[in-house]
């Protein structure tokens, strides 16, 4: 077993197609087939069903998909570690980063990042946090950015800041009767039923997916909603005559964390993304533990 044939695994489970694979992995479909073909006569098992349409991996092989990936992670840290003792940030970085706190912080991230680090191949996925932190276990990422407060085992939560949520409200007689939530936004969400708790004539609740289609139903419907407070960016200086004041113990926010595998040793590497998040996170929201 090589680790050229570990990757003909991954490749050949991503794309569930030979020849993209063969191509991802600069080789000859034959190649490719042939080096798996000798593999699974190794291992004595199959790890691909192949039929004239599809590729998928048998239940075993999905085991060893699992085991490959977390292989090939594992020596790209040991890369990653040697190129730390001669003083080089360079390899590759994995990133994942959750949909309502994407919009925000990665178009300055990225362009700085790439700037700061040009070594770093720098790859960034939309995820979900469960989702995400099940890639974290597994090596397919290397690091996080999600909401506060999702600890598992094996895993570390460094936390990155604090960000008020502010309250969207139509100016329309409708304020208090229609509630527009973020399906998937746990803390947008639970800040919007707390809101709608306190408004005796809320009575309609309903689900967007974005930030910007709560903003529009407002705009469009009446009612209210809550928004991350670096959504103000966006708005145009009409919309933000629609900003609630709230007094301080009305207040509301989220906290965000960046999350890492608690035995990742790639400590240039890491600290590389707090660097950045230094420079786009304005410094009233930081926590202490980034400043």
């Amino acid at each position: 077993m090589t680790l050229q044939q570990l990757k003909y695994i991954v490749a050949v489970n991503r794309f569930r197609n030979f020849a993209r694979a063969a191509d991802a992995c600069s080789v000859t479909q034959p190649t490719l087939s042939a080096m798996l073909l000798k593999l699974e006569d190794e291992l004595g098992v199959r790890i691909f069903e192949r039929t004239s349409k599809t590729v998928v991996p048998t239940t075993a092989g999905k085991k060893i998909v699992r085991l490959a990936e977390r292989t090939l992670a594992d020596v790209e840290r040991i890369q990653c570690l040697v190129d730390e003792e001669k003083g080089r940030v360079a390899g590759e970085l994995k990133l994942s980063v959750g949909p309502t706190i994407a919009p925000y912080i990665l178009p300055d991230f990225i362009g700085e990042y790439t700037r700061m680090f040009p070594l770093v191949q720098l790859i960034v996925k939309d995820m979900k946090l469960s989702s995400m932190l099940n890639a974290l276990l597994d090596g397919s990422i290397d690091a996080g950015i999600g909401i506060a407060g999702n600890m598992r085992k094996g895993i570390r939560e460094i936390p990155l800041y604090t960000e008020p949520v502010l309250f969207y409200a139509s100016s329309k007689d409708t304020a208090s009767e229609f509630m527009w939530v973020m399906k998937e936004a746990l803390s947008l969400r639970e800040s919007a039923y707390s809101y709608y708790r306190e408004e005796s004539n809320g009575r309609h609740i309903y689900e967007a997916t974005s930030v910007d289609e709560l903003v529009r139903m407002v705009d469009a419907h009446g009612g209210f909603t809550v928004i991350p407070s670096m959504h103000m960016r966006y708005l145009t200086p009409e919309q933000r005559r629609n900003i609630v004041t709230m007094s301080d113990e009305d207040l509301h926010e989220r906290k965000v964390s960046l999350y890492v595998k608690s035995d990742d040793v790639r400590e240039h590497l890491l600290t590389s993304i707090t660097t950045i998040l230094r420079q786009v996170i304005h410094p009233s929201m930081q926590s202490p533990t980034l400043k």
